[in-house]
Parts: C-alpha cells; structure tokens; sequence
C-alpha cells in the first residue's frame, strides 16, 4: 500500500444497547470518548432498563456532538443491537455492551487493521476480564474458562471450530464488523444468549475473521448479572442450536478443508467437552426443513419446548 495514496479513513459506528447497568454505563461510555481514534458515531439504545441508566447516558453523552440516544420497551439483546445499528451510518461496526470497556486504542487499532485488509469482515481480539468493581481478574472461574478455550485454539489451529467449543470471543464487545456483513447475515439472529455466536459462525462462512490475539480490545466485565449465568439450561439449547447450524452450514470449511486426522480429534474433543451431542444431532437432522436459520432458531428456543430440549441439553453432563 502506496503511503502517498492511503486509503481514506474508515468510518466506524459504536452501537451501545443498554440494559439496567447504570452502575456501569458511565465507564462504558467514557471508554467510547477517550479513543485514541475518535468513533464517527455513537448510537445508544436503552431497552427498557428499571433504574437510572438513560439519565447517565444522556448526561455523559450531552459532550458529544455525534451521539444519539433513544429508550425503547424492553424487546432483547438481538434486536436492540440490530435496531442501533439500522440507525447508524458507519462502514463498520463496534458493539458495546453498557458493562464492558473499549481499550483506550481499540478503534484506531481496527482502522489500522481494515486499512491494510480491507477484506476483512470482522475483527474480534485479547480481553482482560474485569469484576463488578473494574478490577483486573488474574485467576478464578472466568480466567480459567478463557485459559482453556484460548489453549483449543492454540492446539487445534482451527479457528470456527474452537469458537464452537467454547466462545473465546466472549461478546459482542469484542466485534467489530462490516455493514455489508451484518446485512447479508440477516441481523443478529433471535437468540437470547447466542446470537453472538450465530454471527460469528456467519461470519466464518461467509467472510475473512481477523483474531487480534496480541492486543486487548477490550476489558469484559464478569458479574452476578450476566445474561449468560441465567438459566444454564436454556443457555445449553441455544449452544446445541448453533452448532447444528454450524455443521450445516459449514461443512469441511470447519476443519478449513483439510479434515483429516487431526481434525476428526479435535472435532471429538469439541462434542465431548459440550457433552450435548444427542441434541445437536436431532437439530442437525431437522434442520433442512426449515427456510431460514432464523425460522430454526425460533423452534428450537420456542417455550413450548423449553423444558424437552433443555433435559437433553443436560443430560450428557
């Protein structure tokens, strides 16, 4: 790349979905104004929060002459996100969740990153692990998921299946994708504890991911409230779900094309560590009668069969 002909600058939205953290929000949005690299944008949406969250934004986000922000009834996770990013402009996008942090050079990083290949779909990086106070996490549960999901990946080297066996991206914080991508990938998908990890499977199919594994992008904050710690057993479904869709969708491109020896061990270390491989098979084997990923994804969390699929989901554990 010529440096007499650089690339212009590329346009970046931040899209903030809040959700009862107004203990946390101002830190949040204060991580988004300090960026070594200005974002074009900030597009923040409350979903309904019960406490005080929205005054803060507002309050925080009055210094800031390219910020938005609307409030909205309580409607989930996956459609806030794609309701902010609909009313955005950017080229890409950069999600942050109203407890999380950007890393103080997190955009200009992923400018940098786009300029050199501009292929790229979507770019996901390191992560500190934070507590409810802001405090660096060095060791307990968290850390040692995070050790053990970064270890497959080193072991493996094979990028989409080691997300399948536990989700090292961890958020959405930790994405920052093209417009074109989320367009052709419907939006995030109707997923209350998986739909970053739908996109991300999308994204591997259908695009260049960029693993920024040398710098941190963010600081991921772990707290009693987290989405993710709320029904395990739901939480389990939508895992099986998506990686029914994924072997669906992905086929051999899963092992990267080469799916030989070391690819099949890994594959049976990934279905052994999820221990949920009779429901990923019953998913797998309906899946072609659906229309869209979307309409499978609406049977498989549909309430009426809640409470059928999560004992499958559990009972290989």
């Amino acid at each position: 790349m010529s440096i007499l002909n650089p690339l212009p600058a590329t346009t970046i939205s931040v899209v903030i979905p809040l959700y009862n953290h107004a203990h946390y929000i101002e830190a949040a949005l204060e991580s988004v104004l300090s960026q070594t690299s200005a974002a074009d944008e900030i597009i923040l949406i409350d979903d309904g929060s019960s406490d005080d969250g929205y005054e803060i934004a507002q309050r925080v986000l009055a210094k800031a002459p390219n910020a938005k922000t609307y409030k909205q009834e309580n409607a989930g996770a996956h459609h806030t996100l794609n309701r902010a990013i609909a009313l955005s402009h950017g080229e890409y996008i950069a999600v942050l969740n109203s407890d999380d942090l950007f890393a103080l050079a997190k955009l200009e990083r992923c400018r940098a990153i786009i300029q050199q290949r501009p292929d790229i779909g979507l770019i996901s990086g390191d992560l500190q692990l934070i507590d409810h106070a802001g405090v660096r996490q060095d060791s307990g549960f968290a850390v040692e998921w995070l050790g053990r999901a970064r270890r497959f990946l080193d072991e493996t080297h094979l990028p989409q299946l080691a997300l399948l066996n536990d989700n090292f991206v961890a958020t959405t914080s930790n994405m920052v994708f093209s417009r074109a991508l989320w367009d052709a990938s419907g939006g995030f998908q109707p997923l209350r504890y998986c739909h970053d990890l739908d996109f991300l499977m999308f994204a591997c199919r259908h695009s260049t991911v960029f693993l920024d594994l040398q710098f941190e992008h963010i600081a991921y904050r772990v707290h009693q409230n987290n989405t993710i710690r709320e029904a395990q057993g739901r939480v389990r479904v939508e895992v099986a779900a998506v990686i029914a869709q994924a072997l669906f969708a992905s086929g051999p491109r899963l092992f990267l094309d080469n799916a030989g020896e070391p690819a099949l061990a890994a594959f049976q270390r990934c279905l052994r560590n999820r221990q949920m491989t009779e429901l990923v098979c019953f998913f797998q084997t309906l899946l072609g009668g659906f229309a869209s990923r979307t309409d499978f994804y609406r049977y498989a969390t549909d309430p009426s069969h809640a409470s059928m699929f999560a004992a499958a989901a559990t009972s290989g554990r």
